[in-house]
Parts: structure tokens; sequence; C-alpha cells
């Protein structure tokens, strides 16, 4: 379920990135704050790249 929303309270705090083959309930997440963080770091950058 790679991409799946994590949802927390009625919130979003994050997405699924990996669920293991051997055992679908284990896997891997990556936080909301970190995703937005990332995202605003790429813009940053395409915005350098592009003046």
């Amino acid at each position: 379920m790679s991409g799946s929303p994590i949802i927390q309270n009625g919130k979003l705090i994050g997405a699924v990135t990996h669920v293991l083959i051997d055992d679908p309930t284990k896997g891997y997440g990556v936080f909301a704050e970190n995703m937005l963080e990332t995202a605003q770091n790429v813009s940053k950058q395409k915005l350098k790249e592009a003046s």
C-alpha cells in the first residue's frame, strides 16, 4: 500500500512508503512534515537553477 496516508486522530501525519512482502503488517512510513520540507527544498533549488 505504498503511498497510503497515515491518519491519526483525524489528521494526516504521513504516508506509507514501503511494506515488507514477507510481513504486510510491517513497513516504513514518512512524516508529512518531512515530505513538506523536502518539497520546499526542491522548489527552492529549482528556482535557483532557473535564475
